[in-house]
């Protein structure tokens, strides 16, 4: 009699190995479709990354960040050129009420300083010095020696305390021109540049 028993297995068999193969194969799809996911996802991550983070974007941000600072320093500079002037002021004051007592002592004390310096300090003491004859001084000073830049820082401090800006503007291009690089010029500068309120 024919046995069916082998020939059963043998076909059970084939169709079970067929079916892992396939199995195997859909397996295999899968996770190269899920791969392929992956890799786009990283790739749009990378474009979007390069778009926001390229070297364009980059200058611009260090320009800006370095255009901030600039202006903060700037401005930080005048706010502290103002509160030295103020209390150089208060100072003089003081100095005066505390001198008044006696007319020798104040007489003394007008000789002892150097006119010059007094300018030079850019401290207010109109009530010592006469500012128009000064200025007188200091042109005709210009006139014999049109390149001495310490007549010019004078003369612009004289205009900025008489709030002449255009004259002090003349005088501190001028001075600019002989000499770029004086920290003096530069921040009488820009103690014009805060007096005329940005303009």
């Amino acid at each position: 009699m024919f046995n069916i028993l082998p020939p059963l297995l043998i076909i059970l068999g084939i169709t079970g190995l067929i079916f892992i193969f396939k199995n195997q194969k859909e397996e295999k799809d899968e996770e190269s479709a899920e791969e392929k996911e992956t890799i786009n996802e990283k790739e749009k991550f990378l474009e979007k990354f390069s778009r926001i983070f390229n070297k364009e974007n980059y200058q611009k941000a260090c320009n800006q960040s370095t255009l901030f600072m600039e202006k903060f320093l700037i401005r930080s500079r005048i706010i502290i050129l103002r509160i030295d002037r103020t209390i150089f002021k208060n100072l003089a004051s003081i100095r005066k009420r505390k001198n008044d007592n006696t007319e020798d002592e104040e007489n003394g004390i007008i000789k002892s300083f150097n006119e010059g310096k007094l300018i030079e300090d850019d401290i207010d003491f109109s009530h010592i010095l006469d500012i128009k004859e000064e200025e007188k001084k200091l042109l005709k000073g210009l006139e014999n020696n049109s390149k001495d830049i310490a007549i010019l820082k004078n003369l612009a401090r004289i205009y900025l305390w008489q709030e002449d800006f255009s004259s002090a503007r003349w005088v501190l291009l001028e001075a600019y021109r002989l000499d770029k690089d004086d920290n003096v010029v530069q921040g009488l500068l820009i103690e014009l540049y805060g007096k005329k309120g940005g303009e």
